[in-house]
Order: structure tokens, then sequence, then C-alpha cells
């Protein structure tokens, strides 16, 4: 992540001896039990982007944190994607508030100095399913892109890689 142009445009323009503090936040629906009534829930689990590739790939480093379980609505209900950013939008709400020309959070680092970190929601990893709630299109269609479903590899309808999706 710190390669890229983004974040480095982004740390530019932060107060000197602040940083940037990438959240990568991920989600995946998950079976709990057949016992009582076949329940179903979606974790989220945080993370920062600072950690070393090394660190956050190994499962025994615990990079990854669970920060809340949501209840995913029955098979059928309406309003299914609102319950679903309802309930990561309180999760996520300070970093939604969070601005960057505004004053920094104070955090406490491990070699004991306290740093000035803005903390950026930077990519969300899921399956297929969550990015279709993420972006609210149709099931089937792609998050992505707006190549109509169906079309074969190579449609003349696809759209330039510098723009972004609304």
């Amino acid at each position: 992540m710190n390669t890229g142009d983004c974040w480095l445009e982004t740390q530019d323009q932060l107060p000197a001896g602040a940083t940037i503090v990438p959240v990568i936040c991920a989600s995946d629906s998950t079976h709990l039990t057949n016992f009582s009534g076949n329940q179903h829930a979606w974790p989220l689990y945080l993370m920062i982007g600072n950690i070393r590739k090394d660190i956050r790939r190994t499962p025994k480093k615990h990079s990854w944190i669970l920060v809340g379980l949501s209840p995913c609505p029955l098979k059928g209900a309406k309003n299914t994607d609102e319950a679903w950013h309802s309930a990561v939008g309180t999760v996520v709400s300070r970093l939604r508030n969070l601005d960057i020309t505004g004053p920094s959070l104070k955090w406490n680092c491990p070699d004991g100095f306290q740093r000035q970190c803005y903390p950026l929601l930077a990519a969300w990893v899921g399956d297929y399913q969550e990015p279709v709630m993420i972006a609210q299109v149709l099931y089937g269609s792609c998050p992505m892109c707006e190549i109509p479903t169906g079309a074969p590899m190579g449609h003349s309808t696809i759209r330039l890689l510098d723009t972004q999706r609304d």
C-alpha cells in the first residue's frame, strides 16, 4: 500500500510528523448453527495496512481483529443491504467522520512514542456477496465495472480504468 501514488499524495496533505493508517476491513457471511433456526451472521474484521505483509498474511500473528458480528436477515427479507450498511456504518463511523485536514488522533506506538495518526478506509476484502452489497448492484452483475451480464470478454463498452464507479 505504501508504494502507491494515492498513499503518497494523501500523505503530502498531512501535517509534518503525521502518518496515514490504512484500515483494511473484511467480511463474509458465516453459517452459525442449524439448531436454532439456521442462523447466519456477518463477522466484520479489521486490520491496519501498516503491518508488514509477511505478518499480515500469517494467521498465527493475529493481525486481524473481530470488531463486530452482525446478524444476517432471514432469506427473502426486504432491506437486507440497508441492514448490512447500517451495521457496518455504525462500526466505521469514526473513520467516516475523520477529516485529514483536521486534528489527528493521538495513538501510542509500540516504541513508546505518541503519534499523530489519520486512519483511512483503504480496502475491503470479501467474496462476491460483499462487493455486491457495498456497491448496491443487482446480484449477478459486476460491482466493479459496467459490462452487461453475459457479455463476451473484450466487450466494446468497457470503461477505462482511470474512472471510478459512482
